[in-house]
């Protein structure tokens, strides 16, 4: 074996591992491993349809409005949807799933507002992802491993009002 290779080892062993830290109830990369596409998808789509969503409102329902007026418009919009989004997202990775209601209210509110554009004839192509983005974003929220995501969300909540109760009554918690 090679003294670098010795090295290694040694330093793995004297290294204390995420599985026993204190700031961790489980190792958490294997629930990364598992769910971040799921949460990467379902946020990646969330901002997408926002955007799409805003970019299409302004080229149909505002474009009477003058450019400053339609560019704050857009802008102070698609923060402060992009905010609740991001805000209802944080809360449900958290394992408070009644959450999960926001975003799905944000998807079907860029769905709702998309539709209707048609009357104005827009592009095509913007048209499409403005429908097709808040409909991926639906379906990554009913499928399978969301669902198991926010399942196991709220053990780990479950498990970690446990461990807080636990060091309350030992007088070992420290937070607050």
């Amino acid at each position: 074996m090679s003294r670098q290779r010795r090295l290694d080892l040694k330093k793995s062993k004297d290294r204390k591992t995420l599985k026993n830290s204190s700031l961790f109830i489980d190792d958490p990369r294997p629930l990364l491993k598992r769910y971040m596409p799921v949460i990467g998808g379902d946020f990646v789509f969330g901002c997408f349809s926002i955007a799409v969503t805003a970019v299409l409102v302004t080229v149909t329902y505002l474009s009477t409005l003058p450019t400053v007026l339609l560019t704050q418009i857009f802008f102070f919009g698609s923060l402060g949807s992009g905010l609740i989004f991001a805000i209802a997202k944080f809360k449900v990775l958290s394992g408070h799933t009644h959450w999960i209601w926001i975003n799905v209210g944000t998807y079907l509110a860029c769905l709702l507002i998309s539709l209707p554009t048609i009357v104005y004839r827009p592009s095509l192509h913007l048209y499409i992802m403005a429908v097709l983005g808040p409909l991926v974003g639906l379906l990554i929220l009913n499928s399978n491993r969301c669902r198991e995501m926010r399942k196991k969300m709220v053990e780990i909540r479950h498990e970690r009002d446990e461990r807080v109760a636990s060091l309350k009554k030992q007088g070992k918690w420290k937070w607050w």
